[in-house]
């Protein structure tokens, strides 16, 4: 039962973010952002030796850091603004709420 709840979840979750991305601007620069800085800082995050940054690359991870921190602030409003509205409507369907 749990995973079938879990499933549900993580396609709404899934189908949030999709709808973000087509409907605001905001969210969509930030995860466009974020995609394209992840490109820069990747190979440095899997380095398997010691590793040397520049200025260049400390930009690169504060500028990931902020659209990300963007991003999910827009998310995490999205979502609970969404369980509010499902909270409701399932109470209405139960007959809680008239």
């Amino acid at each position: 039962m749990s995973l079938y709840v879990s499933d549900y979840l993580n396609f709404r979750i899934d189908e949030i973010a999709q709808n973000l991305r087509k409907t605001n601007s905001e969210y969509a620069l930030a995860m466009e952002k974020s995609e394209e800085l992840m490109e820069n800082i990747d190979p440095i995050i899997h380095s398997e030796r010691g590793i040397t940054i520049c200025a260049g690359d400390c930009l690169d991870f504060q500028e990931f850091l902020e659209h990300e921190f963007t991003s999910t602030a827009i998310m995490q409003q999205e979502l609970y603004k969404q369980g509010y509205l499902d909270c409701v409507k399932l109470l209405k369907m139960l007959g809680v709420l008239v």
